[in-house]
């Protein structure tokens, strides 16, 4: 990794690597002091089935800390820092963090930050920190530590340096946005979508089961062949569980598919699917058979028959789109950084929309509503009255 920071000293002191309860509350007795902390955590979806936090960092304006959620599964006392208003939580890209911090940790959350909300929201074309660290801090980092197995222990220095570079800038960072979102009067839309931040549900995995009909989209298999996918998903998502690896470690979506549509009736037909290795086949051959003639033996499958929206909705919902892209255009955002889009798709649901119906769906923007209320009225009622 190399660094070379104009804003901070050239050499970045190791952080402090925090493994104990006494070190916890320690460094927790510094957070307290904080007006500003950087957050950022490292996981390992790629490695488990059932995903975790496996490092939690923070940094100050002059230490740099790395919470080894491995080593130490007490993290109750860090609720405090999370939910105070008093203490701002700057993260890039939040809402996966905040999801994960809620579900490992049933932690709360107020005041926060986001480096790549603020960074859409001014427009930026490029939104990655990575980005972000080489524009204004001329800091290149190592991409390769990104997919590493943070579950691991001990971990080596450069993946620790990796996770320290993660928050070391992002008080910095926060400052330059900050002053940019002021100067471009956009803070308030910003901390509108802060807000919204703190209030995202904790992450499941598989939270609908029902995610084979993405790999069904587009590859033209019948119903019985439908049915045979879902049986080997299903399949592929127990042994899954049962190795404690993600699915596609398994095997992947397009070996899903291949099976669907050639139905193999034993292991040398097997053989020829991709993605199946020998000792798969030896080990689960007979269940993947099971599965597909289980598949096969089905009259039909519950798939979800797509309700056609009614012309009006589609009417309102294409002229709010329509509206919504020549407002980004105007602010140089993306489209939906005016108007998100389950906020759209509520105001053209609404059967005989009021001002006031408007009001109600936006109550969690109402900087938004202030602003574009009346003319998403206007959309809605001139198409409403013809």
């Amino acid at each position: 990794m190399h660094y070379n920071h104009h804003m901070k000293s050239n050499v970045i002191q190791p952080a402090i690597l925090i493994e104990t309860t006494r070190q916890l509350l320690e460094m927790i007795s510094d957070l307290r002091n904080q007006s500003s902390i950087g957050v950022d955590t490292e996981s390992n979806s790629l490695f488990e089935y059932q995903e975790k936090i496996c490092l939690i960092q923070f940094s100050t304006i002059e230490q740099d800390y790395l919470v080894d959620t491995i080593k130490l599964k007490e993290l109750s006392p860090l609720n405090e820092i999370f939910s105070s208003d008093a203490i701002e939580k700057i993260f890039h890209a939040a809402e996966y963090d905040l999801m994960c911090l809620k579900r490992d940790f049933h932690f709360e959350f107020n005041n926060i930050f986001d480096t790549m909300i603020a960074s859409r929201i001014l427009g930026f074309r490029s939104i990655g920190l990575q980005s972000l660290l080489k524009e204004y801090f001329d800091v290149e980092v190592e991409k390769k530590y990104q997919r590493a197995n943070w579950g691991k222990r001990p971990l080596p220095n450069e993946m620790l340096q990796y996770a320290q570079c993660d928050t070391h800038y992002l008080i910095e960072l926060r400052k330059i946005l900050l002053e940019k979102l002021k100067q471009e009067k956009k803070w308030e839309l910003a901390t509108e979508d802060f807000n919204r931040m703190t209030c995202v549900d904790a992450f499941v995995n598989n939270k609908n089961n029902d995610h084979y009909w993405k790999i069904i989209k587009g590859n033209s298999l019948s119903p019985q062949q439908e049915n045979v996918l879902i049986e080997i998903y299903f399949l592929r998502e127990n042994l899954a569980r049962q190795l404690n690896r993600p699915p596609f470690k398994v095997f992947g979506n397009q070996t899903i598919v291949e099976l669907a549509k050639k139905l193999p009736k034993n292991d040398n037909q097997l053989n020829n699917i991709n993605g199946l290795s020998p000792k798969l086949i030896q080990k689960y051959g007979e269940q993947i058979l099971q599965a597909i003639t289980i598949g096969l033996n089905q009259v039909s499958n519950n798939r979800k028959e797509k309700i056609r929206p009614d012309q009006l909705f589609l009417l309102k919902y294409d002229a709010l789109k329509h509206w919504r892209k020549i407002k980004g255009i105007e602010m140089s955002v993306e489209s939906d950084v005016v108007l998100p889009k389950e906020h759209m798709e509520q105001i053209a649901h609404k059967k005989n929309c009021a001002l006031s119906d408007i009001q109600e769906i936006m109550q969690n923007i109402p900087y938004r509503f202030q602003q574009f209320g009346k003319e998403i009225y206007a959309i809605i009622e001139r198409i409403e009255s013809t």
